[in-house]
């Protein structure tokens, strides 16, 4: 299928998705439909794309704002420590860089931290007791939760097999557990929800595909899957929440504003490899 002809084809099922959805006023996800996961192996195996340095102008413009509103409104600092942190993602080169999970993350944290008074805070792990906050969810205690995050010093990303039409499903759904189980582990005494929110985002750029945003009205359902992913262990509603997210961010950071010439930038094409 040919570029336009997919790009095109995106936006049919995507829109008539949506619209569907809304109809039937519940999530922004049908369980009982594999459509998303469709569109996003279509997207990864099928769709020339952008520079990211343009999909993440088009993310910081007009969702950073959602994203730092997600649990509670960031400071300036805090706020200019996230955009910061995107400019490191977006910039982050995976054929020059070692990607680490342990290491980026501290770096990210670091980042959220940079533009704040103490900003010595950033990359440093707590040594007392951490609570989610209006969940029962049990944190470990901090020696338990470093333990757990430095074991990653260790641990690399999955692979993706380019002739497995799933195979880029199974690589987001390890990304979405690797990052949950983090939260979950709290290692940081404050920023990590944000740390590994933009960790998981870094991780989707390494197989091409755009940051993900939570815009306020879904916060509900994000912390509702979150909750369900920490406490028992069933991560059926967060995957699906994402693969929803994913599809549309392809759709409203790639391919609609590519299809309207609004990008801020005009890259080159460069087709998957």
């Amino acid at each position: 299928m040919e570029n336009e002809r997919v790009r095109d084809f995106i936006i049919l099922i995507f829109e008539g998705y949506k619209n569907r959805i809304l109809r039937q006023g519940g999530n922004t996800y049908d369980k009982k439909s594999n459509i998303l996961e469709q569109l996003i192996t279509l997207y990864y195996k099928s769709i020339e794309h952008p520079e990211f340095n343009a999909i993440y102008s088009n993310y910081k413009r007009n969702y950073l704002y959602n994203e730092s509103r997600i649990d509670e409104p960031l400071t300036p600092g805090e706020l200019s420590g996230l955009s910061k942190c995107y400019d490191y993602i977006k910039n982050y080169d995976f054929s020059k860089n070692n990607f680490n999970i342990y290491v980026e993350a501290m770096k990210i944290h670091q980042l959220l931290y940079c533009d704040c008074l103490g900003k010595e805070f950033g990359g440093s792990l707590r040594d007392g007791s951490a609570l989610l906050l209006n969940t029962n969810v049990e944190v470990p205690p901090a020696d338990e939760a470093k333990k757990y995050f430095q074991s990653f010093l260790t641990k690399e990303l999955p692979t993706v097999d380019v002739h497995d039409d799933f195979s880029v499903l199974d690589y987001i759904n390890s990304c979405i557990y690797i990052t949950t189980e983090l939260i979950k582990a709290q290692p940081f005494a404050d920023g990590n929800k944000r740390t590994f929110r933009s960790l998981l985002n870094l991780m989707f750029k390494k197989q091409n595909l755009p940051p993900v945003y939570i815009k306020t009205k879904e916060r509900a359902e994000y912390k509702k899957a979150l909750l369900m992913a920490m406490k028992d262990k069933n991560y059926l509603l967060l995957n699906q929440f994402y693969y929803y997210k994913i599809c549309d961010s392809i759709y409203d950071l790639d391919i609609k504003p590519q299809l309207l010439g609004n990008f801020d930038d005009k890259p080159k094409q460069k087709k998957k490899k």
